[in-house]
């Protein structure tokens, strides 16, 4: 089986008011609803499991059990404490999905934040695919834009081939044994340093693939990202 962890234990309010980015409303419905849409409807993911702050926990039930039936409910299996930093948020999601499942019981995991609410279903089911024959996934965008390198910040020391440069997305997939031991690996400091999913997974020499990544599927970070997500729903 594989198990959906969703990314809702940040506290950061650059968008504006007074709660996180993950729970505004878009359309009706928190921005954390429209992100486990894909993962809800997809036939690959058995279930979700979210990490969030307990003080918003209640508010994410609520939305995933009103009105009766709902594929996100059907699937829904716990919550797990955020961490110190996201790296850390994965690794107590893992631990916990374990523990309720049973390590052995469990193929792969698909990660994704509580704001990139434009997730395809596509996009998840070519990640979990991807896992029939490689040890992770993720999905990427080419580089457009001229890329320099600078280690001052200052000036430019170097033109990168962007033809070998990619932006990485969400969501990230990952066999579930190999993916939590490259995390155990780095525990307890070093995982402190992480800054993406994939970075522990490269880290222990795990076959990572990519596949092609979506323009829509961005993560809403400032209030000029919400402005855009509020656009594209209106639009649909």
């Amino acid at each position: 089986m594989n198990i959906a962890i969703i990314l809702a234990g940040g506290t950061g309010t650059r968008v504006g008011g007074d709660i996180p980015k993950q729970f505004v409303e878009l359309s009706g419905q928190m921005m954390i609803m429209h992100s486990m849409k894909a993962f809800a409807e997809s036939e690959y993911v058995s279930n979700i499991q979210i990490v969030a702050d307990e003080a918003f926990r209640e508010f994410i039930e609520d939305a995933m059990f009103e009105g009766g039936d709902n594929p996100i409910s059907e699937k829904f299996l716990g919550f797990s404490d955020p961490g110190e930093n996201r790296q850390m948020s994965i690794y107590n999601a893992l631990v916990d999905i374990g523990k309720t499942l049973g390590e052995s019981s469990i193929d792969g995991v698909i990660i994704h934040d509580a704001a990139r609410p434009f997730v395809s279903l596509e996009t998840v089911n070519e990640c979990l695919l991807a896992l029939d024959e490689h040890d992770g996934a993720m999905p990427v965008l080419p580089m457009n834009d001229t890329v320099y390198f600078s280690r001052s910040g200052v000036q430019v020391e170097e033109l990168l081939n962007r033809n070998n440069i990619y932006a990485g997305q969400a969501p990230e997939a990952f066999l579930y044994a190999k993916y939590l031991k490259a995390n155990k690996d780095l525990l307890p400091d070093k995982i402190l340093l992480i800054k993406g999913s994939t970075e522990p997974a490269i880290m222990a020499g795990m076959d990572v693939a990519m596949i092609p990544g979506d323009q829509r599927n961005f993560k809403v970070t400032t209030a000029e990202d919400l402005a855009r997500a509020r656009q594209l729903i209106d639009a649909t």
